[in-house]
């Protein structure tokens, strides 16, 4: 699977860089795999040949919030510059 960035270059699908940017967030690391685990799991069900980075972002808010409120609120504010 592809991820269509911001600047609308490609890149690979990684997990681990999907687990890395939960847990700057704040969430343990435990649980942010256990998330990321979740959303790899609904970007394979997609049926594209990309996702853009924009629809991950607002699935991973989407899942912090139901556990993590502050985190998902310091997710929602981080944008890479």
């Amino acid at each position: 699977m592809k991820v269509k960035k911001r600047d609308e270059s490609f890149e690979e699908w990684s997990f681990d860089k999907l687990i890395v940017s939960i847990s700057k967030s704040g969430v343990p690391i435990e649980d942010a795999q256990k998330i990321a685990e979740n959303i790899e799991s609904w970007v394979l069900a997609k049926d594209s040949k990309f996702i853009t980075s924009v629809e991950i972002r607002d699935k991973v808010i989407e899942a912090l919030s139901k556990s993590f409120p502050s985190e998902a609120s310091c997710y929602s504010f981080y944008k890479k510059g």
